[in-house]
């Protein structure tokens, strides 16, 4: 039988595995890194257009999609990678929503309406597994690069 839910004992793995791949005192920085780092403060104007430039880019890639239509395809796929783009950048940015719809060419209600359909989208996995499945890999992908920038 498949476990449900990660426990203590799959996080102890975990960061085993990573004290042998990098050494305890590199373990140690980069757990620092990802707990204290994870946010892109608006200030950081250079990090956070990198960081909008990387996801857009690792989506593109994740989503199996062509760059030209990125921005004005209809085919839900590239609504969809759009959709995990404006949620990651809202979650790990503190950048407002107009702000994010500015950078895709799309207003702020856009922007809101598709942020809280992806949380939505998240808060049920089973029914959305192949979004969920290249969402996730998006988001580590994200979360690694902002730990690097950091």
């Amino acid at each position: 039988m498949k476990k449900e839910q990660p426990d203590y004992s799959d996080l102890q793995q975990s960061v085993d595995m990573l004290i042998g791949k990098f050494g305890l005192v590199k373990t140690i920085e980069v757990i620092n890194n990802l707990s204290g780092n994870t946010q892109l403060q608006s200030s950081d104007t250079q990090k956070v257009k990198l960081l909008l430039v990387y996801i857009v880019s690792q989506s593109i890639q994740i989503f199996n999609l062509q760059e030209t239509d990125f921005y004005t395809s209809t085919i839900q796929e590239y609504r969809d990678a759009r959709m995990a783009c404006y949620f990651l950048l809202k979650k790990y940015t503190d950048t407002s929503y107009a702000k994010i719809g500015e950078n895709f060419q799309q207003s702020k209600r856009a922007v809101m309406y598709n942020y809280h359909k992806c949380d939505e989208i998240l808060s049920i996995p089973s029914f959305y597994k192949p979004f969920v499945a290249k969402f996730k890999i998006l988001e580590n992908n994200v979360v690694n690069f902002i730990a690097k920038l950091n």
